[in-house]
């Protein structure tokens, strides 16, 4: 669970200036749909793309995820991941990593870092969001975020494809479908949402923080003292 945008240091001010304040402000009033479209307008690969479409992917991804987060899975595969902390490593030069999914000979691992569960608190916080987002629920919704990446591999993924149902390629009446960049990570943020009972999306805590590291800026110091998420 990530977000990945430009940035350094322990974290952003937690009395932020008018114009970030205004942002967090902004991101609270947009819809969950907007708020996603906007994050798949950040990939490289959507550059040019028509807000009409990002609009239609995101709301496809979402109404996925949320029903995904509805039916049990029966496979046994997520309870055999092993969960561990790390008090360092998530708060990254380009991105914010709450937790990531390794993939072992041994057994699957999830590490969950502790400095940018820290990060997402202090963000939070900052952003007037904190009772929306303890620590505890920040750190489930992580956890549910990677269990919903490995949900999506196989059939499920190619499930969502056949959802979204984009056109990558068109000779006369051949049709290709083509794989979406980034819609999976929307799917895990609504999975995680609606697993988790959020009352306010991980989408938007995602979007305060990239606010957040762009504001500072990447030759930028965050504070020593303690708001706080890929989620």
């Amino acid at each position: 669970m990530t977000a990945p945008v430009p940035g350094s240091g322990d974290g952003p001010d937690p009395r932020p200036g008018p114009s970030l304040r205004e942002r967090y402000a902004r991101i609270a009033r947009t819809p969950e749909e907007e708020l996603a479209a906007d994050l798949l307008a950040l990939t490289p690969t959507h550059e040019g793309r028509e807000r009409a479409d990002l609009l239609a992917w995101a709301g496809h991804a979402l109404e996925f995820g949320r029903e995904m987060a509805d039916v049990p899975d029966t496979s046994g595969h997520v309870t055999d991941v092993e969960v561990t902390e790390q008090a360092r490593g998530g708060v990254r030069t380009d991105q914010i990593l709450l937790a990531e999914y390794l993939h072992r000979s041994s057994g699957s691992l999830v590490v969950v870092y502790t400095d940018a569960l820290d990060y997402a608190q202090r963000v939070a916080s900052a952003a007037g969001w904190g009772p929306d987002y303890p620590r505890a629920a920040v750190r489930r919704a992580a956890l549910a975020h990677e269990e919903a990446h490995r949900l999506l591999h196989g059939e499920r993924g190619r499930a969502l494809r056949r959802r979204i149902d984009h056109t990558a390629l068109r000779i006369g009446p051949l049709r290709l479908r083509g794989h979406v960049v980034g819609a999976d990570e929307i799917a895990a943020h609504a999975y995680a949402h609606h697993r988790c009972s959020l009352r306010r999306s991980p989408i938007a805590l995602t979007a305060a923080i990239a606010a957040s590291l762009v504001h500072r800026g990447p030759h930028r110091p965050g504070p020593s003292t303690p708001p706080g998420d890929h989620p």
